[in-house]
């Protein structure tokens, strides 16, 4: 299933693309420690993100952590996130 990505640009009209948004949770170190990785899967012909955009996905703001990577032949493009607290 995609979701509705949204990010507004310096300069320009708001971008609004689909992604695969995933939020896998992960614990560690016995279950003392639980923590969550965003990532965004898209198309590299929609959209170029960069570190330091931040993203709207379902009212909550994400920023890219890292340059995204593509995927394979580079049809997709995988971009880490980070949750951007209020």
């Amino acid at each position: 299933m995609l979701d509705e990505v949204s990010y507004q640009p310096p300069i320009g009209d708001l971008v609004v693309f689909m992604g695969g948004f995933k939020r896998p949770d992960q614990v560690v170190l016995d279950g003392m420690v639980h923590t969550t990785d965003y990532s965004i899967e898209y198309l590299a012909s929609d959209v170029t993100l960069r570190q330091g955009f931040v993203l709207t996905i379902a009212c909550v703001q994400y920023k890219v952590r890292q340059t995204p990577l593509a995927n394979e032949d580079g049809t997709f493009v995988t971009a880490l996130l980070e949750r951007v607290r209020p």
